[in-house]
C-alpha cells in the first residue's frame, strides 16, 4: 500500500530542521555563502530593472531556489556541492519552475488589486517611501485599516505556503507547477505546527541576518536548508 504524501511529521521536527540545516551549512559554509551572495546579488540586480524587475524576480526565484535544493541534497549525501549544481533549476525543469513563479506572481497581483479596492494601496505606499515619506507619514495613511492589513497577510500566507516546497517537488519529483504548489500548500496545512515551531526556532537566524554582509550569507542558506529538510521529511522516498 502506497504511503500518503505529504507525510505528517511531529511538531518537534520543525526544531530538528533548523539544527539539521546548520549542520549541513557547516559542512560547506564557503560554497553556500558564495551561492547566497550570488543569489542576493541577482535579486538586487533584477529589482533595478525598470517596470519588469519585480516580475522577473518572482519568475526566476523558483529556479534559483531549486539550485539550493540540489546543492543541499549533495551535501546530505556526503558529497561536496559545486557551483553548477546551484544552476540546476536553469539546466532542467526551467519552464515548470518559472511557471510556479508566474502563478505566484499572478496571485500576488490579484491580492494587491483586491487590497487596493479595499483602500490599502501598497504600490502607492512604496512609491511614497521612495519619494522620501517618513515611516510616520506612511503609518498615518494606514490608520483605521488594521483589519484590511490582517486580511492582506491572511491572503499572502497561503500563497507563500504553496511555493515553499514547490521548487523541490518540481526538481526532485517531476511535479507539474500546479501539482507542486498544491502539494506544498497541503504539506504546510497538514504540518502547520511543525512549521510554526520551525519559525520560532529560526528567530536567532533572523537576528543573525541583521549582522552586516556576513549575517545574510549564513541566514539565507540555513533558512533554505530547513525547506530542503522539510521536503525530505514530508515527501522524499524512504529506504
Amino acid at each position: 500500500m502506497s504511503e500518503e504524501l505529504p507525510r505528517r511529521v511531529p511538531a518537534g521536527a520543525g526544531f530538528d530542521w533548523m539544527t539539521g540545516s546548520f549542520r549541513l551549512f557547516i559542512k560547506s559554509p564557503l560554497m553556500l555563502g558564495a551561492a547566497a551572495a550570488i543569489f542576493l546579488g541577482a535579486l538586487l540586480i533584477l529589482q533595478l530593472i525598470p517596470y519588469a524587475g519585480a516580475g522577473l524576480t518572482e519568475l526566476l526565484t523558483p529556479l534559483m531556489l531549486a539550485g539550493f535544493m540540489r546543492a543541499f541534497r549533495a551535501i546530505d549525501e556526503g558529497a561536496e556541492p559545486e557551483l553548477p549544481q546551484f544552476a540546476a533549476g536553469f539546466r532542467s525543469h526551467a519552464i515548470p519552475l518559472a511557471m510556479v513563479g508566474a502563478i505566484y506572481l499572478g496571485i500576488l497581483l490579484a491580492i494587491l488589486w483586491l487590497m487596493k479596492l479595499l483602500g490599502v494601496d501598497y504600490a502607492a505606499m512604496l512609491q511614497a517611501m521612495q519619494e522620501g515619506a517618513s515611516p510616520e507619514q506612511v503609518a498615518q495613511g494606514l490608520e483605521g485599516k488594521g483589519i484590511m492589513l490582517l486580511l492582506g497577510l491572511a491572503l499572502v500566507i497561503p500563497a507563500v505556503a504553496a511555493t515553499w516546497y514547490a521548487p523541490a517537488l518540481v526538481l526532485f519529483g517531476n511535479a507539474g507547477p500546479l501539482q507542486a504548489m498544491g502539494l506544498s500548500l497541503k504539506a504546510c496545512v497538514r504540518n502547520w505546527l511543525a512549521l510554526a515551531v520551525n519559525g520560532v526556532a529560526l528567530i536567532p537566524v533572523f537576528l543573525l541576518a541583521l549582522i552586516p554582509v556576513v549575517g545574510m550569507l549564513i541566514a539565507v542558506p540555513v533558512m533554505l536548508g530547513t525547506a530542503y529538510l522539510g521536503y525530505q521529511a514530508m515527501f522524499a522516498s524512504r529506504g
